[in-house]
C-alpha cells in the first residue's frame, strides 16, 4: 500500500518493485481530488474522489495533503482479507540484495516469528532458564503482529536533527530486534507491516488538511503518534512487535524548512503524549475496543482533540461494519 501525489516517483517505484510486486495485490492511494494520471493494470488506484464514495459522510475522518491518506489504503487493503499489509513511501526502493526469498520472504519470515515473554529477564540464554524463572512464563509464545522495517541511505530524522545532521547516512539493516514489552518507539509509515486484525488500531490520524483544504493543527506526526497507541495495545494484548531487517533504501530527505513548519507545532505535544498514553489502563479483549477505550480515557483536552476521539471511533466503526 503507497500513497502519492507525485506521478514520476511512484511510476519509478512500480518499475523497481516490480519483480517482488507483480501478482501481489498494491493498492496505491493518490492525494488528490481525481486520479490525475494512469498507472499499470495491476494496480488499484484511489483518489479522494473514491475516498468520498465509499466512505461519504465520514470521509472526513481520512485527511487530505498528508501521508495519512494511506489510511484509507489500509482500510481497502484490509477488505481484501489478505495474509498481511505492507505499507511503503513512494521513493522507498528496493536494495540491492535480499537473498533468495526476497524482500517479502523476510517480511513473512519476521511476521511467522513467535518471541518469548519478556516479562522476566532470562540470566543464562534462550535455551535454559535458571532456577526461579516461572514455568508459566517459560511457555508463553508471544505473536508478532507488526514489523518496522528500516531505512538504507537517508533515515528518517525530525526537522530539528536533519538541521544538525543532514549528511548522516545509514547502512542497509542487517539485524531483526523484538521492540520491549513497555517500551515505546518512533514508528515511522514508510517501511511498515502488519497483520490485518491490527488495522483498527492503525488509524494514521488528523494530519494535514481537511477535506475543504483547512489545515489541522498537526502534520508529521500521524505515523508517530498511531505507533504510540498501538504499543500501547500490543502491549496489553500480549503481541510482539520487531523492527529492523528487511530495509528499504529511502532515496531523498524531504525539505528541512517545510517539516520544521510542520513539526512545529506538535512537537510539544509528542514530548508528553506517550505518558498520558502510558497512563491509560486497558482491560478489553479486541484491538477495536481497546482503541476506543483509549480513545475514551486518553488525557488530552481541546477542539482537535475531541475531533480526532471522534475519528476514532468512526474508524474502528469501519471495521464493524463489514
Amino acid at each position: 500500500m503507497v500513497p502519492t501525489i507525485r506521478k514520476e516517483c511512484i511510476e519509478e517505484f512500480l518499475g523497481a518493485w516490480r519483480a517482488e510486486f507483480l501478482g501481489q495485490r498494491v493498492v496505491v492511494v493518490e492525494d488528490n481530488p481525481k486520479k490525475s494520471f494512469s498507472l499499470p493494470s495491476w494496480v488499484e488506484h484511489y483518489s479522494w474522489e473514491e475516498i468520498n464514495g465509499e466512505l461519504g459522510k465520514d470521509a472526513w475522518i481520512i485527511p487530505r495533503r498528508s501521508d495519512t491518506v494511506r489510511s484509507f489504503g489500509y482500510f481497502k487493503a484490509w477488505q481484501g482479507k489478505p495474509d498481511y499489509i505492507l505499507t511503503l513511501d513512494d521513493d522507498c526502493l528496493p536494495e540491492k540484495d535480499y537473498g533468495e526469498r526476497g524482500f517479502l520472504g523476510k517480511l513473512e519470515e519476521n511476521l511467522a516469528k513467535k518471541w518469548p515473554d519478556d516479562s522476566w529477564w532470562n540470566t543464562l540464554s534462550d535455551e535454559v532458564c535458571p532456577r526461579g524463572y516461572p514455568y508459566g512464563v517459560r511457555e508463553v509464545k508471544r505473536e508478532t503482529v507488526m514489523h518496522h522495517g528500516l531505512w538504507s541511505n537517508v533515515p528518517d530524522l525530525d526537522a530539528r536533527t536533519q538541521k544538525k545532521r543532514g549528511d548522516y547516512r545509514t547502512s542497509p539493516a542487517r539485524k531483526l530486534e523484538l521492540v520491549p514489552r513497555g517500551r515505546f518507539f518512533p514508528m515511522c509509515g514508510m517501511n511498515l507491516a502488519f497483520k490485518p486484525k491490527v488495522v483498527p488500531m492503525l488509524y494514521f490520524m488528523l494530519m494535514g488538511k481537511d477535506w475543504t483544504g483547512k489545515p489541522w493543527p498537526y502534520d508529521r506526526f500521524g505515523d508517530i503518534w498511531a505507533g504510540v497507541f498501538a504499543k500501547k495495545i500490543c502491549d496489553h494484548l500480549g503481541w510482539a512487535v520487531t523492527s529492523g531487517a528487511p530495509s528499504v533504501h529511502h532515496a531523498k530527505a524531504s525539505d528541512v524548512e517545510v517539516n520544521w513548519e510542520k513539526e512545529k507545532p506538535g512537537v510539544p505535544v509528542n514530548e508528553m503524549l506517550w505518558q498520558r498514553v502510558e497512563r491509560v489502563c486497558l482491560s478489553e479483549k479486541s484491538v477495536g475496543r481497546c482503541y476506543l477505550q483509549l480513545a475514551e480515557q486518553l488525557d488530552m483536552e481541546g477542539e482537535y482533540w475531541g475531533t480526532l476521539k471522534q475519528a476514532m471511533r468512526i474508524w474502528v466503526g469501519l471495521f464493524e461494519k463489514c
